[in-house]
């Protein structure tokens, strides 16, 4: 089927210019949506009282408080996971004896939600930062290894055998100067979308007590402030959309090789 492209499209201001349109009508459907009552009344929020649930939330002191106690967690749950699924998922692809001795473990702890280990968390570390973390980093972790453990088997040989071709035979310095450059694109794409995937996993984790954003939506949605409720997911949305961001800047960087 032939595609058409619209003359809208072409140019970056027209795109953005259908963003909004597109934007707009979301708004206005949600408006309808709110007024015609589709739903139990008021369980969908006005989006016309948004900007004075905002300012109210900023004037009460809990919108900051609530998004740094969220970062502490989400930081280090973040970091934790992608460490440990970058070295697990390199180190299981690198050695074909690690590979087949942790392959069924992986199996059986993969299907396994991160909130089912929500129960531990709070035996462990009480309803705290560190158990929060704890759920956050194994969401993170699988996201990574797997994407580190595909992009390092995905390796081209041929590159091994052009770096012994050129004396490189050491297992770490081709580590370092054939498996890392090669599985770089891949490894990159895995802590991306790791990056996304601890602000799912954070919110949920939350709503179980741990100070923060989840936390404070479970509490207004509790008194039916819905508002309340949709200004903290747009700014979890304004928050993970600057983290994105700022590590495209960052990959864009790294990888400066990589073709555009």
């Amino acid at each position: 089927m032939e595609s058409h492209t619209h003359p809208l499209t072409r140019s970056r201001w027209g795109r953005a210019l259908l963003g909004m349109l597109g934007l707009a009508a979301f708004v206005l459907l949600w408006k309808y949506a709110q007024a015609a009552g589709w739903a139990a009344a008021g369980t969908i929020p006005d989006p016309f009282k948004l900007p004075q649930a905002l300012a109210d939330e900023w004037t009460s002191e809990r919108l900051m408080p609530a998004v740094l106690s969220s970062l502490v967690h989400y930081a280090w749950g973040l970091a934790i996971g992608t460490f440990l699924g970058f070295l697990v998922g390199t180190l299981a692809a690198s050695s074909s004896l690690l590979d087949a001795l942790h392959a069924l473990l992986a199996r059986i702890l993969r299907p396994i939600p991160p909130l089912a280990w929500v129960v531990f968390a709070i035996a462990w570390f009480k309803v705290s930062h560190a158990g929060a973390a704890f759920v956050i980093a194994i969401g993170v972790f699988w996201v990574n290894y797997f994407a580190t453990y595909s992009a390092v088997r995905n390796v081209d040989s041929r590159f091994y055998e052009l770096a012994r071709a050129f004396g490189q035979n050491g297992h770490l310095r081709q580590a370092f100067q054939v498996t890392l450059p090669g599985a770089a694109t891949g490894i990159f794409s895995g802590i991306r979308t790791g990056i996304g995937q601890a602000w799912m996993t954070l919110i949920a984790a939350e709503l179980l007590g741990v100070p923060g954003m989840g936390q404070e939506m479970n509490s207004a949605a509790g008194v039916g402030a819905y508002e309340v409720v949709v200004v903290y997911m747009l700014i979890i949305s304004l928050v993970y959309t600057l983290s994105d961001t700022l590590f495209g800047l960052i990959e864009k960087r790294v990888l400066t090789w990589r073709p555009s």
